[in-house]
């Protein structure tokens, strides 16, 4: 495979924020000398000006168009295959980048054991948005949490998880692992369970601080889904991730033993729609058990395995 950096973007109705975001990203591309690199946008069914503009921005974009909105998992998915180099790295339209980011995380990319380099991404009001997220298991819920402080250090180090709208992986291992698993559609959990997956298979995934992001989180999602429907979906894949993802036992035990005490409690606090979500995760059982045997077949590395991994580091 030729040794390159295939941009993916994915859009839809975006318009106003290509306009603003993608002329940086474009400039912090042309700022790496190493690499070749091509932008790869694909549109999902927008009815404003998105790919003009794209083509006004960058006249090397290739664009994929799809009458209606697929999903993050499809979507990208579906844009990788075309890719022609080595690298993908995954960007959300709502991402500015430092113009030198790109840089440590190549630095990090070559190293044959790590699959993926994610960078230190802050919202637009300074505050940390992701950084190293290392998974905790208390009463019955796997969380993914946010070391603040450890990711403002300036120094690179083990993350469980990454945001799949700003990370730089590579193709092969990508499609070893099937890519993002739609079973999550249309977003959110994703990029979280194909960072563990890859950890179970074996892989690394880094941390690099020295690369900076600004991301508008879900600048798109919050036009798309009501909030009472982004939080059904958000609980909904949390439980999926948990079902189809966990092997430890006793902590499936302690899921089950807990999860009555959950749902009730959502139910008198008025959080309905997570208990929406879990009944929404239920129906999609037959389909998660199928690909958690699959899956299961692939495991090098156990869960304690790789919270303990992440305890040392």
């Amino acid at each position: 495979m030729e040794k390159g950096i295939s941009v993916i973007m994915v859009n839809h109705n975006g318009e106003e924020l290509i306009k603003k975001y993608l002329p940086k990203v474009v400039k912090s591309l042309k700022a790496v000398k190493k690499y070749k690199w091509e932008l790869l946008f694909f549109d999902n069914g927008s009815t404003d000006n998105s790919i003009r503009i794209v083509h006004d921005i960058c006249h090397e974009a290739r664009v994929l168009d799809s009458p209606s909105n697929l999903g993050f998992s499809i979507s990208n998915n579906i844009t990788s295959r075309f890719a022609r180099y080595e690298y993908l790295l995954f960007l959300n339209n709502d991402i500015e980048p430092n113009p030198d980011f790109l840089n440590p995380l190549i630095e990090r990319i070559e190293d044959k054991k790590v699959f993926a380099v994610a960078p230190r991404m802050y919202r637009f009001d300074q505050q940390l948005d992701d950084g190293i997220r290392h998974a905790e298991f208390r009463t019955g819920l796997l969380t993914p949490v946010l070391h603040v402080s450890k990711s403002l250090e300036d120094k690179s180090d083990f993350t469980t998880f990454f945001c799949g709208g700003a990370v730089l992986l590579k193709k092969d291992i990508f499609n070893e692992l099937g890519g993002f698993d739609v079973l999550f559609n249309p977003y959110s959990w994703e990029d979280l369970d194909l960072a563990y997956r890859a950890w179970k298979r074996g892989y690394e995934v880094i941390y690099e601080p020295r690369s900076v992001v600004y991301h508008h989180r879900e600048g798109t999602a919050r036009k798309v889904y009501s909030p009472t429907y982004r939080k059904m979906i958000v609980w909904r894949n949390r439980f999926l991730f948990m079902w189809k993802n966990l092997s430890f036992y006793p902590w499936i035990a302690e899921h089950i033993v807990f999860l009555p005490i959950k749902l009730i409690k959502f139910l008198f606090t008025g959080r309905g729609a997570y208990v929406l979500g879990f009944f929404w995760a239920l129906n999609r059982l037959p389909q998660l058990f199928l690909v958690r045997w699959r899956e299961h077949k692939f495991n090098k590395r156990s869960d304690k395995d790789i919270f303990n991994l992440m305890r040392v580091s």
